[in-house]
């Protein structure tokens, strides 16, 4: 195997009567039941394909706590079910999938479209390669040679302030208004769209790099600077995410503030592949295997040559 990760993941309730975060962990993720107890999780991941996510739930009457279990609940079927989870096309289609049975949650209590969602940050992990996937203000962090940076841009009203001009990413940080979000999974859409994730480009991973994926409680409360210092000097996985938690706790009370569901995940990558010609060879193999399939049950469907512009799904 040439991806190796030592993973860790920590959910804590807070100072809340109910926890509406949730995490999937490669395949594992909280049951309803377990929300609120909050879950750790620490293991050495070797498959080659490899999926994490952090979903922050919102909605009154529990609402929350249902839009983000079904959001890891249908992540865990997509990555089961799907040939190829780190395509573009798929996740496009997937993640807009999700988003309408989260807002089939609000139908269904009787409320108005969009009255609960859940917010998502994700990472699709492939052997030498990463790419993000979100919705909304939860956050994907990468430390890399001791600088830190900050892989997904906030679905937030703060967030366009900060692009045009309006204040500083600082003044962000202590913003009244910084929990608006202009975007989350089960918002209401014209008939027939379907929400459009951002999905970036697939990035090269390194060996030595350390991944943050994380909800508003963790970075509401504990300014970036700070988070670095702990990603820089924590050495473990399952250390650095507890200590980034229990960060988020005290500083709350610090402030006599009570603190919101913290939910992180820590993944260092112990071994990545390389992106040499052999590499790049096999994913090729593997993209046009997939295609291959695609395109003849297409074609056994009855949809002719509707399928060609599959071709491009795996160039993304």
């Amino acid at each position: 195997m040439s991806l190796k990760i030592s993973a860790a993941v920590f959910s804590h309730i807070g100072h809340r009567s109910n926890n509406e975060d949730n995490f999937y962990f490669n395949g594992l993720y909280m049951e309803r039941e377990q929300m609120n107890k909050g879950g750790q999780i620490h293991s050495v991941v070797t498959e080659n394909e490899q999926m994490f996510a952090v979903c922050d739930g919102m909605g009154g009457a529990e609402l929350g706590e249902e839009a983000s279990l079904k959001a890891v609940q249908m992540l865990r079927e997509y990555q089961q079910t799907c040939l190829h989870p780190d395509s573009s096309t798929f996740l496009d289609e997937a993640i807009g999938n999700i988003s309408a049975a989260v807002d089939g949650i609000s139908i269904s209590h009787g409320m108005a479209s969009g009255d609960c969602g859940s917010t998502l940050a994700m990472i699709l992990l492939k052997d030498w390669s990463f790419r993000t996937v979100h919705v909304g203000d939860s956050r994907v962090y990468l430390l890399r040679k001791g600088k830190m940076s900050r892989v997904t841009k906030d679905d937030s009203k703060v967030q366009i302030m900060v692009d045009e001009g309006e204040i500083t990413p600082d003044e962000a940080w202590q913003h009244p208004e910084k929990n608006i979000i202009t975007r989350h999974l089960g918002m209401p859409m014209e008939d027939g769209e379907k929400l459009k994730p951002t999905i970036s480009e697939r990035k090269d991973l390194m060996a030595g790099d350390r991944f943050l994926l994380c909800s508003d409680g963790l970075t509401d409360q504990v300014h970036e600077t700070i988070i670095r210092d702990i990603l820089m000097n924590v050495s473990s996985a399952a250390e650095a995410a507890s200590t980034l938690v229990h960060k988020a706790l005290t500083e709350a009370e610090h402030m006599e503030l009570a603190s919101d569901n913290v939910t992180v995940i820590v993944l260092d990558i112990v071994k990545a592949g390389e992106k040499d010609d052999n590499q790049k060879r096999i994913h090729m193999m593997q993209g046009l295997r997939g295609l291959l399939i695609a395109l003849i049950a297409l074609l056994a469907g009855g949809l002719g040559w509707a399928g060609y512009e599959l071709v491009t799904f795996l160039l993304r």
